[in-house]
């Protein structure tokens, strides 16, 4: 079974989302830095002023883990090996000029993961707005995206100037 939804969020959302299943659900929750070297480490509730963990810029991967996560990876690819069943998001880069596209995805053949998972993803979605325009600023082609979801922070993110983009620089959104 694959669960999959493709999104735009601030990155700061994203994480505290994810920190809240983990939470929930009693699963630990890890945090991956791919470069310059691979690091893989355990949330660990450092807190800032608010009360809330934050979410560093090297950070590109986190997952929540169904079990006890094996932590000895010594790559991105090697962690999934590792931790099969986990449920991952790739973090979207974000910049005061750009927010690229976020992945959330888990495939698991544990039939008691399978509910979970899909259940997390909508109660992301269901956090979400929905609906864009995309464009191919190559060619100039444009069409209507009913289903794209984005964060409310994502919206807010676009009406300063934040330009929200795909997984290549030439796709472009822009939120209903």
């Amino acid at each position: 079974m694959k669960v999959t939804l493709q999104f735009h969020g601030d990155r700061q959302e994203i994480y505290q989302m994810a920190l809240e299943w983990a939470r929930d659900s009693g699963m630990p929750l890890v945090e991956e830095r791919f470069f310059p070297t691979y690091q893989v480490q355990l949330v660990g509730g450092v807190r800032e002023e608010d009360g809330k963990t934050r979410c560093s810029d090297g950070i590109d991967r986190i997952s929540l883990n169904p079990s006890s996560v094996d932590l000895s990876a010594t790559s991105s690819l090697d962690y999934v090996k590792r931790n099969p069943d986990s449920l991952f998001i790739n973090l979207g880069e974000q910049s005061d000029a750009i927010l690229r596209e976020s992945v959330l995805a888990a495939m698991t053949d544990e039939v008691a993961l399978v509910p979970v998972w899909k259940r997390l993803r909508e109660r992301a979605r269901k956090s979400m707005c929905k609906g864009a325009w995309v464009e191919n600023t190559m060619s100039g082609a444009r069409s209507r995206v009913a289903s794209h979801y984005y964060t409310a922070d994502a919206k807010r993110l676009s009406e300063a100037g934040v330009v929200p983009i795909g997984g290549t620089d030439w796709i472009r959104y822009q939120f209903d």
